[in-house]
């Protein structure tokens, strides 16, 4: 966790005090967010930070560097999916009851977690806060949108991030006893908020893994619920054997390419999407949220529901749950809940859910 810390802190150094782009000596490119840079992008009228200005002021209070345009009614493609997934709202006390009242395998107990404020957010934020117009996400200009820079790369959580979900744990941890599996996304920020959310679930050479003792709950990685692919640097992962060092207990057997350090996964995105612009270079396209939704339903009905531990943990980030919630897994209209569990996760939420999966016929 520390060398993490020592990133994030890095990161912020590097990238949250000023936003002018300034030539170096050696004629290289540094990037410094300063004050006259955000009054000179204030007073920009370029098409670039205008485009789009309706939804981007929309989505101000989000602080959220990850989110697509405004939700739309999915009902169409859940129904033409093969599997339903039908969702019932729970609170975090009615998990175990819930969990002890299941008759069959079809239903699991889920509890969905964002991670907590990552060092994307902070910029972003600062940002919005400094400028106020929001970064236009889709912007391919690393001097209007600074998560396209290599810094971002796999965003970590600030402190503030941190003791989110320090404090989840406080609020929530005794309800959360009965997780059998961790399933979280491979980027750190998604590591980092499951390890101290989860603090309790941890491995330790204090808990017996002799016969008859209870099963030590189960850590594994997973591509399916990563972050919005494409175009955005902060959901590129990190060489991956820096991860695998800092986070021993969990199993990242599932990810593509194991052998590769690098990131193959987002690299083949990137590839499969990339358009080229005016015929010069190629530029990668932001994941849509129906493309999203997608992953998020492989994760359910492949991954998931096969799994044989029925009291889940999913911790993931803000625009995947979007679309997992919106796109994906169905509420009873007439309860409401669905409402409430379609809007953005704030950061380190946890939101409990009761998945029944049902044949599509």
């Amino acid at each position: 966790m520390q060398l993490t810390r020592r990133r994030s802190t890095a990161m912020a150094i590097a990238l949250s005090s000023s936003l002018s782009l300034q030539k170096s000596a050696s004629a290289s490119f540094s990037y410094c967010y300063s004050a006259a840079a955000f009054n000179l992008l204030r007073h920009d009228r370029s098409r670039a930070l205008r485009k789009n200005v309706h939804r981007l002021k929309s989505s101000t209070s989000r602080s959220d560097p990850s989110l697509p345009s405004e939700a739309t009614c999915y009902k169409s493609l859940k129904r033409s999916r093969p599997m339903r997934i039908q969702a019932k709202a729970l609170h975090l006390s009615e998990a175990a009851a819930a969990k002890a009242a299941l008759v069959n395998d079809r239903t699991k107990i889920v509890h969905f977690q964002r991670h907590g404020q990552g060092t994307h957010n902070q910029i972003y934020k600062q940002w919005a806060d400094r400028t106020g117009i929001p970064i236009d996400l889709s912007e391919t200009n690393p001097q209007l949108n600074p998560l396209l820079l290599p810094e971002v790369i796999d965003a970590p959580l600030t402190d503030k991030g941190r003791d989110q979900c320090v404090q989840q744990r406080i609020d929530k941890g005794e309800y959360l006893g009965g997780v059998e599996l961790i399933v979280i996304s491979p980027l750190v920020r998604a590591l980092e908020t499951a390890c101290i959310t989860f603090e309790d679930h941890l491995p330790s050479i204090n808990k017996s893994s002799v016969a008859g003792s209870e099963e030590q709950v189960r850590w594994i990685a997973h591509e399916g619920i990563r972050e919005e692919l494409g175009l955005l640097l902060c959901n590129q992962r990190r060489p991956l054997r820096e991860t695998l060092v800092q986070f021993p207990h969990v199993d990242f057997s599932l990810l593509t390419h194991l052998e590769s350090d690098e990131d193959v996964y987002w690299k083949q995105h990137r590839e499969r999407t990339s358009t080229s612009i005016n015929n010069v270079g190629r530029m990668p396209q932001r994941e849509s949220m129906e493309d999203m939704s997608h992953r998020a339903y492989d994760f359910l009905v492949e991954y998931l529901y096969r799994r044989p531990e029925r009291e889940v943990a999913v911790v993931g980030h803000s625009a995947w749950l979007l679309a997992m919630t919106n796109a994906v897994i169905e509420f009873d209209e007439e309860s409401g809940d669905g409402e409430e569990f379609g809007t953005m996760f704030g950061q380190a939420e946890l939101r409990s859910a009761a998945l029944t999966f049902t044949e599509n016929n």
